[in-house]
C-alpha cells in the first residue's frame, strides 16, 4: 500500500509532516533540483530545476520510475538509499544520472521520508544539487597530479638516459669514422647509430610530454610553418584530402619551430590513421580572441590567442577513449603500430609552450584538436637563419666540465680531432681550479648544466668573471636543469643532449665566433 500512496493522493502526502501542496510553489522556484520518489522507485513529482538538470520536464518525469535516469548497475544502491530513508532523513550520498541526451550528472543527493498525514512512509524526496563541473575539475586536477608524477619519474629516468645515449651514439661514430669506406663493420656501426637516433627520439617525446624538453622559441607565423610543412605531408596522406584554411588577419607566436612542426606532423598522422578508407584533412588558421573560462587549466592566460585546429572525418572517439588520449603509452592501434607517444609528446609540447589543447570527438563524426598558443601583438624577430657552416679544423682551447666519464672523453676525443686543445674537469671545483691556475687562454667553457657541487650555470659565471671574453656552451638533456623559464644566459650555447660528433663541434664553433677567438 506505501508503493501506491504517493501516486494516487500526491497532494496528502506531507514532508517532514508539513503538506505538499504548500511546498509545490517553493520547490518550483528553487534552483536546487527537488525530486520525490515513491517507494516502489517511481517519480510522483519533480521540480522544473530537477527536469532541467536531466534534460528532461517535470511532466515527462512524473509516473516514470528512476531506473530510467541511472545505470542499472546503481540501482541496488540507490534502491538501499531510499529503503533507508523509512528510519532515518538527512543521509547524503554523491549518485551518478544520466541525462536524456546520454551525458552524465553527478549530483550530491540528500534524502528526506515523505510520509501520509498519519505517518505512514511513502517515498523519498531527494534534493539534487549539481557537482558535474566540480568533479570534473577535480578529476583534472588528479589527471595533472598523475601526469606529474609520471613526468617526474620518466624525466629522471631520461636524465641518465641521454648520457648513455650520448656515449653509445659518440663512440660508434667516432668507430665508424675510423674505418675505410667499403668496411662491413661501418654497416653495423650504422645500425647502431640508427638505433641509437631511435632511441633518442623517444626521449624527445618523453621529455615533451613532461614538459622538460629543451625549447628554443622564436617569433614565428604559424601559417607559414604550415604552409612550408603541407607539401611535404601530402604524400604521406594516402587517400587523405589536406585542406588548409588560414584567416587572413592572424597574429604570431612564440614558440620552437621544430616542436611546432612535430605538433603538426603528429596530429596530421592521428588524422590519417582515423581515416583508414580515406576522407579530410583540415588544418584552420584562425585569431582567437579568449578561451572558454572553464578551461581545463585556470592558470592559462585568458588571450588572445592564435587557434591551429586539425580536423578530420574519419572514425572519431567515444569517452572513454579521449579521455586517455594523451596518457603516455596509451595507443589504440595493435601490438608493434604505435608507441602512444605522439599526442602525449602535443599535449606537452602545447603545454610548454603556454598553450593549451582542446578536442571536439564522437564515435563516427570525426575529430578537431584544436591547439591554441597565446598571440603576440606584433612580430619581434624573424625566424633565425641556418648557422654557417663551422670550418673543419679549428683552433683553440675548450675546457670540458662534465661528471659523466664516458661523455666528457667522447667531447675531448671528438674536439681534439676537430683541432682543439682540449682541458677537462668531473666537477666543477675541479674547473676553477684549472682556470685558475691556467694563465693561458681558454677560449670556450663546455660545461654540463647539472652536476654534483657547483652546477654549470654558477661556474660558468664564475668563470667569466675571471675570463670574461670566453664563450659558453651548456650541455643539458634536460630543461630542469636550466632553472627558471628553461633560459641561461642570452650569450650561451645550449647543446641538447643526446648529441653527436658535428652538433657538438657546431655548438662549439659557434661560441668561439661569438668570443672572437679561433686562429687567433
Amino acid at each position: 500500500m506505501d508503493e501506491q500512496a504517493p501516486d494516487q493522493q500526491p497532494v496528502n502526502t506531507s514532508v517532514g509532516q508539513v503538506p505538499m501542496d504548500r511546498l509545490r510553489s517553493i520547490f518550483d522556484g528553487m534552483f536546487d533540483g527537488v525530486w520525490l520518489v515513491a517507494s516502489s522507485g517511481r517519480t510522483t513529482y519533480a521540480n522544473g530545476a530537477m527536469a532541467g538538470l536531466l534534460g528532461s520536464t517535470p511532466d515527462d518525469m512524473r509516473g516514470r520510475p528512476i531506473t530510467d535516469f541511472l545505470d542499472e548497475a546503481l540501482w541496488l544502491e540507490v534502491k538501499g538509499f531510499l529503503a533507508r530513508q523509512r528510519n532515518q532523513a538527512g543521509e547524503r550520498m554523491e549518485l551518478r544520472l544520466r541525462r536524456a541526451d546520454g551525458s552524465d550528472l553527478f549530483g550530491i543527493v540528500a534524502g528526506s521520508p515523505i510520509t501520509t498525514d498519519e505517518g505512514v512512509f511513502v517515498g523519498t524526496m531527494l534534493n539534487v544539487s549539481d557537482v558535474t563541473g566540480k568533479r570534473s575539475m577535480d578529476a583534472q586536477v588528479i589527471q595533472t597530479q598523475r601526469l606529474e608524477a609520471i613526468g617526474q619519474f620518466a624525466g629522471g629516468i631520461v636524465h641518465d638516459f641521454n648520457n648513455l645515449l650520448t656515449s653509445i651514439q659518440g663512440y660508434a661514430e667516432l668507430a665508424r669514422d675510423a674505418l675505410p669506406e667499403g668496411d662491413p663493420i661501418r654497416e653495423d656501426l650504422d645500425q647502431v647509430l640508427a638505433s641509437a637516433g631511435r632511441a633518442s627520439a623517444i626521449t624527445r617525446k618523453l621529455l615533451a610530454f613532461t614538459h622538460r624538453q629543451i625549447l628554443l622559441p622564436v617569433d614565428i607565423d604559424p601559417a607559414q610553418v604550415i604552409a612550408d610543412l603541407v607539401p611535404m605531408l601530402r604524400p604521406l596522406m594516402g587517400d587523405v584530402e589536406v585542406e588548409v584554411e588560414v584567416e587572413a588577419e592572424h597574429g604570431w607566436i612564440r614558440v620552437d619551430p621544430t616542436q611546432l612542426e612535430q605538433v603538426m606532423v603528429n596530429l596530421a598522422v592521428n588524422a590519417h590513421d582515423a581515416m583508414p578508407t580515406g576522407g579530410t584533412m583540415t588544418i584552420a588558421v584562425h585569431d582567437l580572441k579568449s578561451i572558454d573560462p572553464d578551461r581545463p587549466d585556470p592558470d592559462l592566460n585568458a588571450g588572445p590567442f592564435v587557434r591551429i585546429s586539425v580536423s578530420d572525418t574519419g572514425v572519431g572517439m567515444d569517452e572513454a577513449t579521449r579521455a586517455r588520449i594523451f596518457d603516455p603509452f596509451y595507443t589504440t592501434k595493435g601490438m608493434g603500430k604505435g608507441t602512444g607517444l605522439g599526442l602525449s609528446t602535443v599535449f606537452g609540447i602545447v603545454a610548454q609552450s603556454g598553450g593549451q589543447i582542446q578536442v571536439e570527438t564522437s564515435p563516427g563524426a570525426g575529430t578537431t584538436f584544436h591547439v591554441d598558443l597565446p598571440r603576440l601583438g606584433t612580430a619581434l624577430s624573424p625566424c633565425p637563419q641556418p648557422p654557417a657552416e663551422v670550418t673543419p679544423r679549428r683552433s683553440g682551447v675548450v675546457l670540458v666540465v662534465e661528471d659523466d666519464p664516458a661523455v666528457r672523453e667522447f667531447a675531448r676525443r671528438s674536439l681534439e680531432a676537430t683541432g682543439y686543445t682540449v682541458l677537462t674537469a668531473a666537477e666543477g671545483d675541479e674547473a676553477l681550479r684549472a682556470s685558475e691556475g691556467r694563465s693561458e687562454t681558454i677560449d670556450v667553457l663546455l660545461t654540463d648544466v647539472a652536476m654534483p657541487g657547483v652546477h654549470g650555470p654558477e661556474l660558468a659565471a664564475r668563470i667569466c668573471a675571471q675570463r670574461p671574453c670566453i664563450g659558453v656552451v651548456f650541455m643539458s638533456g634536460y630543461a630542469d636543469d636550466l632553472g627558471p623559464g628553461n633560459e641561461l644566459s642570452a650569450s650561451s650555447e645550449i647543446l641538447p643532449k643526446p648529441f653527436n660528433v658535428d652538433a657538438l663541434n657546431r655548438a662549439v664553433g659557434r661560441a668561439l665566433d661569438a668570443s672572437g677567438g679561433g686562429d687567433r
